[in-house]
């Protein structure tokens, strides 16, 4: 089916992989100082307790700014926000490794912070200018993705780093490799021809007037909440009740990031086949709460722990997956990067939060406490994805495309 604004052909899949990795390696700003944040805290002289701030200052950019970022993808090009959104990620990296004292490095992670909350809006904006129809299903739930695998790259490339005093290379080796793709980007991606314009009207006001965003961009968050929370501690926690070394611990999370992905991706799939978003997300919900309470508790024996790990970041994918439900929400197809702005920004406030509050449960309460914040935050998600499915789906129809829509119930 075309699409009814009379865009171009679709995007090609060299596309929308290119616009997927530059979005990973957009979050991988927050996720890149796990592995090695006591390095990081060691070196600055400042408590661990810093840790997880130290993790989550660029979300903090992207958690506030990002609807804002949303409108000005709207008037000056998806494709000129994201490279320029690249270039500030560098740059912060590079400082970074020249950084002596947390002031520097913190103002280092604020730029990062900028380019982060650049590339998180343009690029699944230009996501969905780029796809249409079942295509865009696939895409987007594909980008759905972004988070969890910005989180397993760096426990693959950068666990090793860990504990020897190098970690300025987790910082040094992204800024190279993100570099290389924004080049790549510059000639190979499509700048969107006239919607791009300045003058175009952005709809900003129409977007900051519509639920659907507030309501998704919060299920999201609830969600973001207690996956940040779990990614951030769980090497650390599975290492301490089992015996294990960072590396080997980081190396189980890295495969329930695997189950993350298979997760997001076939959502897609099926909801292209009449696959029920609303079912969708009570299975993810659920696994959510049935992987994730029990993960970090203490188990008879780390196969156990293991089972439950894959159980809660496979649940995981299934409700990252629905991203694909973001064009939907949208007031009209002249507002997609306001309305991916909102969301996101209002989805980054539980990536900002997710590890901190994790981190301040294993100092007073450990994982029981950290058990309670999954349940009230999967609860929470629940019922606002039941709420943004039901109401915006009822119809059968995209409010951003006017395009048919899969039933959800």
């Amino acid at each position: 089916m075309q699409p009814a604004n009379g865009e171009r052909a679709q995007g090609s899949w060299f596309s929308i992989i290119l616009i997927y990795a530059l979005g990973v390696l957009g979050a991988t700003t927050v996720s890149q100082a796990i592995s090695v944040a006591g390095d990081i805290v060691k070196f600055l002289h400042v408590p661990h307790q810093q840790a997880g701030w130290i993790i989550s200052t660029p979300s903090a950019l992207t958690a506030v700014g990002a609807l804002l970022t949303g409108s000005l993808v709207d008037r000056c090009g998806d494709k000129r926000i994201l490279i320029i959104g690249s270039l500030f990620i560098v740059a912060g990296d590079v400082g970074i490794a020249f950084a002596a004292t947390l002031t520097a490095f913190l103002l280092m992670r604020v730029i990062e912070g900028l380019g982060y909350v650049c590339v998180a809006v343009s690029a699944v904006t230009m996501m969905m200018r780029i796809t249409y129809g079942a295509r865009r299903n696939i895409a987007m739930t594909l980008w759905s993705s972004f988070i969890p695998m910005s989180f397993a790259l760096p426990l693959i490339m950068t666990s090793r780093l860990a504990g020897t005093d190098q970690w300025r290379w987790a910082f040094t080796g992204h800024a190279v490799v993100l570099a290389v793709l924004a080049v790549v980007a510059l000639f190979a991606l499509s700048a969107g021809g006239g919607e791009t314009a300045p003058k175009r009207t952005t709809g900003l006001g129409v977007v900051l007037r519509a639920p659907g965003p507030y309501l998704l961009g919060l299920g999201f968050g609830c969600h973001a909440f207690i996956q940040t929370g779990i990614v951030s501690t769980l090497p650390h926690v599975l290492a301490h009740l089992y015996g294990l070394t960072l590396p080997v611990a980081a190396s189980i999370l890295t495969l329930g990031m695997v189950f993350n992905v298979i997760g997001c991706v076939v959502v897609g799939p099926m909801m292209n086949r009449g696959g029920q978003p609303l079912a969708i997300a009570a299975w993810g919900a659920l696994g959510v709460l049935a992987g994730g309470i029990p993960v970090g508790l203490e188990l008879p024996s780390v196969p156990i722990a293991i089972l439950f790990a894959c159980i809660f970041f496979f649940a995981s994918g299934l409700v990252s997956g629905l991203w694909a439900l973001l064009p939907q929400v949208a007031p009209g197809p002249q507002t997609r990067g306001a309305t991916s702005g909102l969301v996101t920004q209002v989805t980054l406030f539980g990536v900002l939060l997710g590890p901190p509050a994790a981190f301040a449960s294993q100092a007073t309460g450990g994982w029981m406490r950290e058990s309670v914040n999954i349940a009230v935050a999967g609860a929470l998600m629940l019922v606002v994805l039941w709420i943004v499915i039901r109401g915006f789906a009822r119809n059968g129809v995209s409010a951003a495309e006017g395009e048919p829509m899969q039933a959800s119930h």
